[in-house]
C-alpha cells in the first residue's frame, strides 16, 4: 500500500503545486489516475501482503480499479477460518481496506470523485472466495 502513497503524491504533484490544487481534480481525471496506479503496480506484481496473502493482479475499468488477491487457501488456520468463520474474516478485510483508503487525503478524495475500489479474493485454484468494494459512502 505504501507503493499506492507513493504513487498518489507523484499524481498529486502532476495535477496541482500543492494539497489543495489537488481538489482541482474532477470525475473524468479519475479513470486517468486509476490507470497509472494500475499500471504502476503492475510492474511489481505479484505483491506479498502477508503470509496468506498477494496481489496477484490489478485491472480497472472506468471509475473502478479491482485488486485481485490469492489466499493461500491450503494454510491450516485459514482453511478452517473460510469454513467456520467466513463472514468475519470478510468484515475484517473490509473493515482494514476501508480504514486504511478513508484516511489516506489522496484516496479518499479519489472516491469522493467516484472511484470505487474492489477487492476480490481467490484460493489458489483460482476460484473465487469473496468480494467487496470501497467507495466514500464507507468512509462517513
Amino acid at each position: 500500500m505504501k507503493k499506492i502513497l507513493t504513487i498518489l503524491a507523484l499524481i498529486s504533484a502532476l495535477f496541482a503545486d500543492n494539497t489543495s490544487d489537488f481538489e482541482e481534480i474532477s470525475e473524468q481525471d479519475v479513470p486517468k489516475i486509476l490507470y497509472i496506479i494500475m499500471e504502476s503496480t503492475r510492474e511489481n506484481l505479484p505483491i506479498v501482503l502477508d503470509d496468506y496473502t498477494t496481489v496477484f493482479d490489478i485491472i480497472t475499468v472506468h471509475n473502478i480499479i479491482e485488486y485481485r488477491n490469492r489466499i493461500n487457501s491450503e494454510n491450516e488456520n485459514l482453511k478452517k477460518i473460510l469454513k467456520e468463520d467466513k463472514a468475519t474474516l470478510i468484515k475484517t478485510t473490509f473493515e482494514n481496506n476501508r480504514n486504511y483508503l478513508c484516511t489516506d487525503y489522496e484516496t479518499k478524495y479519489l472516491m469522493k470523485k467516484s472511484a470505487i475500489f474492489v477487492y476480490v479474493f481467490y484460493d489458489l485454484n483460482n476460484t473465487e472466495l469473496f468480494k467487496f468494494s470501497v467507495q466514500y459512502k464507507d468512509c462517513k
